[in-house]
Order: structure tokens, then C-alpha cells, then sequence
């Protein structure tokens, strides 16, 4: 059995392997097109929501950024500070060459989210945790608290992801479902197809955790964060879920939450 750690490192492989994959599938064409005003990565869910948060002057903070391109577009929409912390050194590097090209001034910074003790406490309006980021923390306890730490008093969670029942269903169909919702252990994948550029293969072993929406919900109760907003959609945001937008019988495939720190 692997300790946080472990699981930890082993995915930061990972990542690594895949931003280089991300780099020629579509960030090399991002390069050329994120310096426009317009440049946007919200869809309608986001744009209804942020515009009820409002993001001018507000100070962001994007845990698992990816390459930034999301955070990116929070700091062209008028947000102040933003900072974006990712296990990756490869997709930091990727997320500071966007960053040069957009012309924006975001902070960046490689980081294991469960080694940052009380430099970021109290300087955040906004967390804004995005789609494909929660699955891959084996401690979402730990990771809630961080979140909760790094808010101002009366700061906002905002988190828009996948949905945990999409785990339940067999990936070419969805008419059959193959994994247990409340599943605890490990999910481990290896020789896997990209979701960006499902002809390409990431080999490095990887290592998923299945967090119930009631785990979700209930950690923010825990760590007082009075939820104000949640809503569940039809329409899948992963790459990965697609298919099962065209169910007879469709599942949820994903939410939004919006938590106010007490």
C-alpha cells in the first residue's frame, strides 16, 4: 500500500509526461492565439457564475493549474493577484511560456499541495478548483483545510468538476456500469490513452481516488464552508465523458459548488 507520498510523486511522473504530449497537441497553437484580449476558457456555466462572484480586483488562487491557460483567462477577466500552484515542473514551465505569450502577470509556482504550510494563510478572495483537479489527491481532508486556510475571512470556493458518478460507468457506452461509486482504494492506470490527444499514450503509472459527492460536500461543511450554490449538469467537461452525454438514461456528469468561509 502507498502512502500519500508515494501517490503523490508517481502522478507528479506522470504529469510531467503529459505536458510534454499537451505542448505539441495543442499549447504549441495556444501560443499564437492567448496574447487577444478575448482570450476565454469559460463556458457558459462559468461565465453565469463568475460574473455572481465577480472576479474584478479579486486576489485568485488556482490549486493543480495545469499549464494556467484556465487562470489565465481569471486574470483577463480582471481578477488582481492569481496565483496558480501545480505538482508538475513540465506543465509550470508550460503555464509561464503562456503566461509570457498572453502578456498577463500571474504568479506560478511547483508545488506538492500538501507541503505548503501557512505562506499563502488568509490572502485569497477566490479558490477556484477546476475540472480533473480533485480525483488525483488520495487526501482530500488535508487538502480542504489548505483551501480553507488560504481564503479570507468570507472568501469563496468555487469548484466546477467532473461529477464522481461518472466513475461508475464502462468508458465506450456508458450503458453498463463497472466500478463501485463508494470504491476507497486506489485506481491505477498505466499505458493510458491521453484525454487531450487520445492517440498518444501516457505510460507512467498513475494513481486516481474516487471522492463521493458527499465527501465533497461534506468536507466543506467541515472546514466552515457554508455552500450557497450547487448545481448538477448533463453535459460532460472531462474530454473523457462525452459519450454518455447521448445516454438514454444520462448521469450527472458535472457540478458546481460555491462555498463562502464563515
Amino acid at each position: 500500500m502507498k502512502n500519500r507520498e508515494d501517490y503523490t510523486e508517481a502522478n507528479r511522473t506522470m504529469w510531467n509526461e503529459t505536458a510534454a504530449v499537451h505542448q505539441t497537441t495543442y499549447v504549441d497553437d495556444l501560443l499564437k492565439r492567448i496574447k487577444a484580449p478575448d482570450y476565454c476558457t469559460f463556458d457558459t456555466v462559468e461565465q453565469r457564475l463568475f460574473e455572481q462572484i465577480g472576479l474584478s480586483g479579486k486576489a485568485v488562487v488556482q490549486p493543480s493549474c495545469n499549464n494556467s491557460r484556465e487562470l489565465i483567462a481569471v486574470k483577463k477577466a480582471g481578477a488582481a493577484r492569481c496565483l496558480g500552484l501545480d505538482i508538475s515542473d513540465a506543465f509550470i514551465t508550460q503555464g509561464k511560456q503562456l503566461a509570457q505569450a498572453a502578456e498577463v502577470d500571474i504568479e506560478l509556482v511547483r508545488a506538492n499541495l500538501y507541503d505548503i504550510k501557512h505562506e499563502y494563510d488568509n490572502q485569497f478572495d477566490l479558490a477556484y478548483v477546476t475540472v480533473g483537479a480533485l480525483g488525483w489527491l488520495p487526501d482530500l481532508p488535508s487538502y480542504m483545510t489548505l483551501l480553507s486556510r488560504m481564503l479570507k475571512p468570507h472568501g469563496k470556493l468555487f469548484i466546477y468538476e467532473m461529477h464522481p458518478a461518472m466513475i461508475m460507468f464502462e468508458t465506450e457506452s456508458g450503458s453498463t456500469v463497472v466500478n463501485d461509486y463508494f470504491q476507497r482504494t486506489a485506481y491505477r492506470e498505466e499505458n493510458d490513452a491521453d484525454y487531450m490527444n487520445p492517440d498518444a499514450k501516457i505510460e507512467s503509472p498513475s494513481y486516481w481516488f474516487q471522492h463521493t459527492l458527499g465527501d465533497i460536500l461534506g468536507q466543506c461543511i467541515d472546514h466552515g464552508l457554508n455552500i450557497n450554490h450547487f448545481e448538477e449538469y448533463r453535459h460532460d467537461i472531462s474530454n473523457v465523458g462525452a459519450h454518455l452525454e447521448q445516454s438514454e438514461h444520462c448521469p450527472p456528469l458535472c457540478f458546481s459548488l460555491i462555498a463562502q468561509k464563515n
